[in-house]
């Protein structure tokens, strides 16, 4: 019986080929179709990777990720969205390959590692209860856990969806230490509600605050600001419980 493909939505490209930072570390690049940027050893923890299409076009665009031996992912930048999109994932200490698979040759991609000790990443300091610390968007925070019950609050006393990462405590089986939340979202997600969060999301609430319980120790903590470019600034509060 004759093997039939399933039809291609993006012309064949050479996928990591025609780098132009092979010795990536992680600063934000912008690749133009075709170019490509390899890390070649990641952290053997949680980092968040973030792509955002910067054409002044409606192009949408495209990347392809490939990290060890494994086959490539492939994810749609999507034009004019005006916030990264991102991936948090631990790649285990192996290499992270990015290519701009675009077709629209006027499609740059922007691209950045964000996490505890990266470059181009210098976390504001922030204190142990109130008034806590405001972020920006892509504004980064860092903060040292009380060794007790801890709660997170995020608040943003706008009308406009904020999005926070944050990256602390002991990971999980699958060596992930790595919660996103979102705030002013459309809709209720995530653990007590019932609906599942949408992907690579902890929590979302339609609601201007969000609160997280936690008891890690004196782990570290990092956070970043992944919100839309326009968006209002979030309040970050850590108070012991």
């Amino acid at each position: 019986m004759p093997l039939s493909a399933p039809p291609q939505t993006l012309p064949y490209a050479i996928i990591d080929q025609r780098s132009v930072a092979p010795d990536w570390d992680g600063a934000r690049l912008v690749l133009s179709p075709d170019q490509n940027a390899n890390m070649p050893q990641t952290v053997n923890g949680t980092m968040v990777f973030t792509y955002e299409n910067m054409s002044a076009k409606n192009n949408q665009g495209a990347i392809s990720l490939t990290s060890g031996g494994g086959s490539p992912n492939f994810y749609t930048v999507a034009a004019g969205a005006n916030q990264p999109s991102f991936l948090m994932d631990n790649w285990k200490a192996n290499n992270l390959s990015i290519t701009n698979i675009s077709p629209n040759t006027e499609t740059p991609i922007a691209i950045q590692a964000i996490g505890p000790g990266l470059p181009g990443i210098t976390p504001l300091p922030i204190a142990v209860g109130p008034p806590g610390r405001t972020l920006a968007p892509g504004q980064t925070g860092q903060s040292v856990a009380a060794p007790q019950w801890m709660q997170l609050v995020l608040q943003c006393n706008a009308a406009t969806t904020a999005v926070v990462a944050l990256i602390g405590g002991p990971p999980d089986a699958q060596g992930q230490n790595g919660h996103v939340f979102a705030v002013n979202y459309p809709t209720d997600s995530g653990p007590g509600t019932g609906v599942a969060p949408p992907a690579g999301y902890y929590a979302t609430t339609t609601a201007n605050t969000y609160t997280f319980q936690f008891n890690w120790g004196g782990s570290a903590l990092f956070l970043a600001n992944l919100s839309s470019t326009n968006a209002y600034a979030v309040t970050i509060i850590l108070r012991p419980l």
